[in-house]
């Protein structure tokens, strides 16, 4: 007999079944041994294995310098802290230097020497790199052309940078770039007013009353951030107080303690105007003005012939406010006035003079509180007894006049327009050479790519940061092992001036290890300062050390060199 199977009965089996396979542990197992067969597949990356330690270096994608603190697990860093504490980061990192340790895999690195030609990007040979360019150095000598062999370097005072420096000196066309940086601005122009440009100049922030700002992002990233965001945090308990003069609400104008929207273009307007006001009513220091430089009589000129109600009528504030600023700048004395400006919309020249004038005029130059005088850190002893090229900012250059442009690897990275460096190359017949560990922003326009080591995978010194009270080194020590493609700049710059027949250094080629090592030998000679030792979080006075080896030793496992307050 014939049985009939209804539909009925085919939805009891599927629900049976599907009740039955789910009570089961037979798929929950094979699920579990799939996931275990999938994560032993040779291109899954694996957890690595080892003891898990702390290193710390410095971080130098920046001028800045941060301290870092790496977790590593066995010699891999795998994340990066701030160092809390630490002298001049205060334990802070920006978001870029948190990740800092993965640009050695960046994808867009190249591992050997590079041609480009036309859209093509082809591998060489180091010595055909190395032939290309120096046979273009020999034309150049040998034709009598008038161009000039460059190096664009961002991050100057290194010792890198010296080698820089030595290497272009003894070239008939050599000249060192800097960038047209705009923080520091207007401790440059204060230099240019002074007798002694060798002086370098630092903020005292720490003990200053008062900070009037025009435009400088103080809260936004300048200088060094964890230095700015400790002064904020504590400027309840040490009375300071921050004016920000911005034509838009900008988020250092919103944190500040006053904001004084002004047109447009008008800081020099405000900044003669607040001149005008304290000369007027004989409220400038004239025992800082007799020690100073400043011809009073020509630094009137520029307005001299407006009345304060007109220029108040140009910056779009009332005089009584220009007066009241006037006032607040001479009773909260020390105080610190700072252009700089914004990196989009920087300051005229102009401007950061009348700018800069405004201390002289307070009293803030060389005062506690103010504006420092700091001595600079001694150098090598190679770089004491050869000549060195003098920096010479970008835009200084006349256009059309550069040959050869040597990008070190911070310039590389494209953070000028590349419309700015193109108007200063000579028509149809520049070189551009990159010493960087990636093709970067401006690989269409570069001829030859040499490999350098990323960040943390050599050794580097950071000079003092430009807003520094006093001068100070920081070693960035290697965290991970460049790959055998990687080229020192150094070496390649020796390399380079034996095939175009160069001398430039006395004692041949020296690893960039030791003559940062002599350098820190010289300033243990000095007996001046002291060292941050990043594991107790205490000083040691430099003259208490034993040896160049020992400063060397606390310097290479995150120390911090400071040195002593000039008096």
């Amino acid at each position: 007999m014939a049985t009939h199977i209804t539909r009925r009965d085919w939805l009891k089996l599927a629900g049976g079944s599907v009740l039955g396979l789910m009570l089961s542990p037979v798929p929950w197992k094979l699920v579990d041994d799939s996931a275990i067969w999938t994560q032993n597949w040779p291109w899954v990356p694996t957890p690595l294995k080892g003891k898990i330690q702390n290193k710390f270096s410095a971080c130098t994608l920046c001028p800045a310098g941060c301290a870092v603190r790496a977790r590593c697990v066995g010699e891999q860093p795998v994340s990066l802290w701030g160092v809390s504490e630490h002298p001049l980061s205060r334990g802070a990192l920006c978001p870029v230097g948190f990740a800092a340790h993965h640009f050695a895999y960046h994808p867009l690195r190249i591992m050997q020497p590079c041609r480009r030609t036309h859209a093509t990007v082809s591998p060489v040979s180091l010595d055909e790199a190395i032939t290309a360019i120096a046979n273009v150095m020999t034309e150049m000598q040998t034709s009598g052309a008038t161009e000039f062999v460059t190096v664009l370097d961002a991050q100057p005072e290194r010792t890198m940078s010296l080698l820089y420096r030595q290497f272009l000196a003894a070239l008939p066309h050599g000249l060192y770039l800097t960038s047209p940086a705009q923080e520091g601005a207007t401790l440059r122009a204060l230099r240019e007013m002074c007798e002694q440009p060798q002086d370098t100049f630092g903020y005292d922030f720490e003990n200053s009353r008062t900070i009037l700002s025009f435009g400088a992002p103080l809260l936004d990233g300048w200088g060094t951030p964890g230095r700015m965001a400790q002064l904020i945090k504590n400027r309840r308990q040490t009375d300071l107080k921050i004016i920000q003069v911005e034509t838009r609400q900008s988020h250092t104008a919103l944190q500040a303690d006053e904001w004084l929207p002004i047109k447009p273009g008008t800081e020099a307007a405000l900044a003669c105007g607040l001149a005008h006001a304290i000369i007027q009513e004989h409220l400038y220091d004239e025992a800082a003005l007799r020690r100073a430089t400043l011809d009073l009589e020509a630094y009137c000129q520029s307005f001299r012939a407006f009345s304060l109600e007109e220029i108040a009528e140009v910056c779009g504030i009332s005089s009584n406010k220009i007066s009241q600023l006037a006032s607040t700048l001479v009773n909260r004395k020390p105080c610190v006035v700072i252009g700089d400006g914004e990196p989009a919309a920087p300051l005229s020249r102009e401007t950061e003079r009348v700018i800069a004038g405004l201390n002289l005029l307070l009293g803030s130059v060389n005062c506690k509180g103010g504006i420092v005088v700091h001595r600079a850190l001694p150098l090598a002893q190679e770089f004491q007894q050869q000549p060195l090229a003098p920096a010479t900012e970008l835009e200084h250059l006349p256009d059309h006049s550069i040959r050869i442009l040597i990008l070190a690897a911070a310039a590389a990275s494209g953070a000028l327009p590349w419309a700015l460096l193109e108007k200063k190359l000579a028509p149809q017949k520049s070189l551009i050479v990159s010493l960087a560990p990636n093709l970067g922003a401006y690989a269409e326009h570069v001829d030859y790519f040499i490999p350098a080591p990323a960040i943390f995978e050599s050794w580097q010194d950071l000079p003092t940061p430009f807003d520094a009270s006093t001068a100070s080194l920081n070693l960035s020590c290697p965290l991970l092992t460049p790959p055998a493609g990687a080229i020192e700049p150094s070496s390649f710059l020796h390399r380079l001036a034996n095939a175009a027949g160069i001398q430039f250094n006395a004692s041949g080629e020296q690893p960039l290890l030791d003559l940062i090592q002599q350098r820190v030998a010289a300033i243990h000679e000095t007996q001046r300062g002291k060292v941050f030792i990043v594991q107790t979080r205490e000083f040691v006075d430099i003259a208490a050390l034993s040896s160049s080896d020992d400063l060397w030793q606390l310097l290479a496992e995150g120390g911090c060199l400071l040195d002593d307050m000039f008096e």
